[in-house]
């Protein structure tokens, strides 16, 4: 990510984030990711998930248009909008790329972190 992002961007960004900051969300978001095109009866059962709360979080991931919904006769499929988490995957990436564009290099680098004991963590507070 090498362009500058304008204040859009940023509140598009933000939005995304907000709407993945929940751990059934997450969790919807990686079953979503590991099985693909997935009916609301099968995330139901693969995630523990129950009604109305199912229902709930998957309405705050269509709102976000971080999914897509497909109906089916009686059935309602959603799959991942990868459309939408591009711009935020490509910042998240490059804040782990230490200043290489990791979107460009095709590899994330974990952060650099420095070792040291809890007095040395204490010190620094």
């Amino acid at each position: 990510m090498t362009a500058a992002l304008t204040p859009s961007d940023l509140d598009a960004i933000t939005a995304v984030l907000k709407a993945l900051a929940h751990d059934l969300r997450i969790k919807l978001m990686h079953t979503l990711l590991e099985r693909g095109e997935t009916s609301v009866s099968e995330l139901e059962r693969l995630t523990g998930i129950a009604q109305p709360g199912l229902s709930q979080q998957l309405a705050i991931l269509r709102k976000a248009q971080l999914v897509h919904t497909r109906r089916h006769a009686k059935l309602i499929f959603y799959r991942i909008a990868p459309e939408s988490i591009a711009q935020t995957a490509g910042l998240l990436a490059a804040f782990f790329a230490n200043g290489e564009p990791a979107v460009e290099t095709g590899e994330i680098k974990p952060p650099h972190r420095k070792t040291g004991s809890a007095a040395t963590f204490a010190r620094m507070l």
